[in-house]
This record gives structure tokens, sequence and C-alpha cells, in this order.
């Protein structure tokens, strides 16, 4: 069976095909990778990272397995198949899972950005995301583009606000919580948006990213 391998962003909406308990098993999951952010503050990173690595690959390897071995793949669906996206049981094209982009997101912030930075853009995708597209199944009927509803985008930024005000800070200051709303804000936009990323990777990196940069405008040089 050829293989084409494909960036491919999953869709978390009104009109999706996972059951709303496979929804709410699989939100419970992404809830569940906080404990990367909190471990992190904690563990050095270059442990964070062998873990993270190591998981990423064993996950990538799973999903290999799956799509090439019938068993396998049979055995994936009877457990797994009532917590999947559509696209994530087509044999004929091998994509990322959502999973797998929240470790990579995970690796890719961490090694890029100063660790308080990384922590709560991680906090975001964690908490903001996942209680935004349950919101969205419950009671998002009124969309603003394909996919995105007025409820899960306004529960997105409510719960971002509230996780990125309690995140650690580094001054504590009425600057530094000014910072906070712009990303918070931005990061809204950027989920409401649908780019073609999946956003499991898109939400921290665009968070991190605008934190970083707001960081090094409203204090020059500054040590993180």
């Amino acid at each position: 069976m050829g293989i084409s391998y494909i960036v491919q962003k999953e869709y978390i909406n009104t009109n999706s095909t996972t059951p709303f308990q496979g929804e709410i098993y699989r939100k419970l999951i992404h809830y569940s990778s906080a404990s990367i952010s909190i471990g992190y503050l904690f563990i050095q990173k270059e442990i964070v990272l062998l873990v993270l690595g190591i998981l990423l690959l064993l996950m990538f390897l799973v999903e290999f397995i799956k799509y090439k071995s019938n068993f396998i793949y049979d055995l994936y669906l009877k457990n797994f198949k009532h917590m999947l996206r559509e696209h994530e049981y087509d044999r004929n094209r091998f994509r990322i899972n959502g999973a797998s982009w929240v470790i990579f997101a995970a690796i890719f912030c961490i090694i890029l950005f100063p660790k308080l930075i990384a922590v709560t853009g991680l906090l975001m995708l964690s908490f903001a995301d996942s209680t935004s597209a349950l919101a969205g199944r419950l009671f998002g009927k009124k969309q603003y583009a394909p996919n995105r509803s007025y409820v899960g985008s306004i529960t997105f930024f409510v719960v971002g606000l509230f996780v990125m005000f309690l995140a650690p800070k580094y001054f504590y200051t009425v600057t530094e919580y000014s910072i906070v709303l712009i990303a918070v804000i931005a990061t809204t936009v950027a989920d409401g948006l649908s780019l073609p990323i999946d956003d499991n990777f898109t939400i921290p990196v665009v968070c991190c990213s605008v934190l970083y940069l707001l960081y090094i405008l409203f204090y020059p040089g500054i040590v993180f």
C-alpha cells in the first residue's frame, strides 16, 4: 500500500464525526498534556527533551505499523475508533495524529523558547484548546467560519486568559500582565483562522512567539 506523508490539520468542530463521548476521552488526554509543562518546571530541560523524543519516536512507530499491519490496524480501530477523527483511520494516507503533534509542539517550544514562555504556551494548548473544543461541540451552533464557532472562540479566550494570568511570571507587573493579554488575543485570533497546520502545533508556537517578542520589546535586555 502506497503511503504519502502530509501535514493535516485536525479540525475540531460541531460537525465532527467523533462521538461526543469519544471527544471527551480525547480532551481528557489533551488535558493530561499539562503534565509536560508542570514537569518541565521542575525537571532538567535535557531530561524532558529526551523523554519526549523517545515518546514521539514510539508514537511514529506505532502509527507506521498501524498502517502496514492489518492485524494492528484492526486492533487499533476496535479499541480507539470512538476517539478518532476520520482522517486518523484513513489508510490511504499516513497522517500525524493529534497526540503526536502535541509532543512535537512541546519539543519545539522547549528547544526554542525560554522555560517560562514555553510552559505558558503549552498550558494554553492543554486547557484553552481542549475546553473550547468541548464548548464548541456542545453549544457552538453558530459558526463565523468553517469549523469555528463564536462559543468556541470566546471560551478559548476566557480560559486562555485565566491560564496565562495564573502561569508563572518573571516580574508580576502591570506591563507583564498586559503582555499576557496581548498574547491571549493573538493566539485566539490565530486559532480562529484555521491555519493549514494542526492547531496542536500552531497554538503554543504562536503564543510563545508573541510572548517572546513582547518581552524583548517591553523589557530590553531581559535575561530569561
